[in-house]
């Protein structure tokens, strides 16, 4: 086993490294990976929606079935950001970030540390959806989603 893995490939980088052609990057576990980016483009979606999508089943179900909680908003609010023809892949990749604090966020919603995340991600995706058509049914969507988030948090 030894060596075998002396004879695994190994890069050490140290200050700016400009590196292309990264494929079959896979990362398992509990490990928040952002601005991964290969010939001008952005991460694969999907994994990214993927891996938020994940945070947001670690959240429990509403109690009220006739009034939404955290996941169910949440889960409304990912699926108005993948839909969307009007944001770019990278407004939705950061879109689906921000989404991703507040799911983690949401574990604890009440902790004024976590209601700090919310109330940053909430301004941060309000910034995102800014300059959107008015007809666009993401602005639709986050007119009333985002209100019905910040207060879940105590924030509205």
């Amino acid at each position: 086993m030894v060596d075998t893995a002396l004879k695994q490939p190994k890069f050490y980088t140290q200050g700016n490294t400009n590196m292309s052609d990264i494929s079959g990057i896979n990362i398992e576990g509990s490990s928040n990976v952002s601005g991964i980016a290969g010939n001008n483009s952005i991460a694969n979606l999907g994994t990214i929606s993927g891996n938020v999508s994940i945070a947001l089943n670690q959240l429990p179900d509403a109690t009220d079935v006739e009034k939404p909680g955290i996941k169910e908003l949440l889960s409304q609010l990912q699926d108005a950001i993948i839909q969307s023809t009007y944001l770019s892949e990278e407004d939705k990749a950061e879109a689906l970030e921000q989404v991703n604090t507040l799911a983690e966020a949401g574990k604890n919603p009440q902790e004024s540390t976590k209601q700090k995340m919310a109330k940053t991600a909430i301004t941060m995706l309000k910034g995102i959806f800014t300059g959107l058509p008015a007809v666009a049914s993401l602005v639709e969507s986050t007119n009333k989603l985002l209100p019905a988030i910040a207060k879940l948090f105590g924030l509205g």
